[in-house]
């Protein structure tokens, strides 16, 4: 069951960001104006900011939490995947937003009672593993798009969550107790820092395949651009050991200066806004690694609000980005000055 715990953002995160590179795609399908499917990357978002801070209150199995979590996203993308407009579609993507707050907050408390001696390190495998699957999600979207179809790949990329809420939902209960959920704002600046986090991932990646488009890539070539995901996995998986051997805030200002040259790259023409977006990614997830390690060491509480204000910088990428589609070194900007911020903050002990 630990090992469960662990791999569950890989199933996770795969449905549920899939659809970023499908955005253009999507609202040709629906017929709709470029930018109107944000509400659909925005509200499901939403959703885990508000609830959860209450997951740990529910009582419940973890288990059954993590299981049930896990079906809803999955039924969310099957029946999503062949929405006949807009409106369906989004009903379905907050679906998916309900079901996904019941995992990470779990998740992110759980992988230091499951693991005491190895908190750190394993809390950058789960990390690199939420990396693997929602960079595996973006990269195959556009890849399967371009051979079966938009509405195919969302439902096949949507399997793998159903499958395993079903194997997690009937499993025994086996994971320890979580205890009476402790909130401190005192952990403001951790806070803040989840929140910056996630904005500027999904600020920059729902913006890129726009950028990319207009710059003469293909569908099947803007998703093999999301393999840069996969660059977080090293950053991650190796975050822990770096957090012990150089101290958790060098490491956490280290790969916020790697960020920031990173956001540079951006402007510039391929390839090396490609290769800007693979050191972002890198940069970003070791960063959020150590942040998400650090809110789980002080329980579910803590953790419950990290990621609720994760998602709130989330939700509100999916409802900015629409404003600055033809504004990309704009963005870039306001990418820079959240990337000083969160280098001044260094939150993580």
């Amino acid at each position: 069951m630990r090992w469960a715990v662990v791999l569950s953002g890989v199933a996770l995160y795969s449905a549920l960001y899939a659809v970023v590179p499908l955005l253009p795609l999507l609202e040709k399908l629906f017929a709709v104006p470029p930018g109107a499917a944000g509400p659909g990357m925005g509200l499901p978002l939403l959703l885990l900011v508000l609830l959860s801070p209450w997951v740990p209150r529910l009582g419940l199995p973890a288990g059954a939490l993590l299981g049930g979590g896990l079906l809803l996203v999955g039924l969310g993308g099957v029946l999503g995947a062949f929405s006949p407009s807009l409106f369906p579609w989004t009903l379905c993507r907050i679906l998916q937003g309900v079901g996904a707050a019941l995992v990470p907050t779990l998740a992110i408390a759980l992988i230091p009672l499951l693991f005491p001696q190895k908190a750190w390190e394993m809390a950058g495998v789960y990390m690199a593993g939420n990396v693997l699957g929602g960079g595996m999600g973006r990269v195959l979207a556009g890849v399967l798009a371009e051979v079966v179809g938009v509405r195919e790949a969302l439902f096949l990329l949507s399997l793998p969550a159903f499958l395993l809420g079903l194997l997690l939902i009937r499993a025994p209960a086996g994971l320890p107790a979580l205890g009476r959920p402790q909130y401190d704002l005192s952990a403001f600046p951790l806070y803040l820092a989840g929140f910056i986090l996630l904005f500027l991932n999904l600020f920059l990646a729902n913006l890129l395949p726009y950028r990319l488009l207009e710059l003469g890539f293909r569908p099947g070539e803007v998703g093999l651009v999301y393999l840069a995901y996969l660059f977080g996995i090293p950053g991650s998986a190796l975050s822990g050991l770096l957090a012990r051997r150089f101290g958790a805030v060098a490491t956490f200002r280290l790969a916020f200066s790697l960020v920031l040259l990173a956001l540079g790259l951006l402007l510039l023409p391929p390839p090396g806004l490609v290769l800007g977006f693979v050191l972002l990614m890198a940069a970003l997830f070791t960063a959020q690694s150590l942040a998400s390690g650090a809110a789980g060491r002080r329980g579910a509480g803590v953790s419950g609000t990290y990621v609720a204000a994760f998602y709130l910088g989330g939700t509100l990428a999916g409802l900015l980005y629409p404003f600055f589609l033809h504004s990309f070194p704009l963005a870039v900007a306001v990418g820079v000055a959240l990337a000083l911020l969160n280098l001044l903050l260094a939150p993580v002990r």
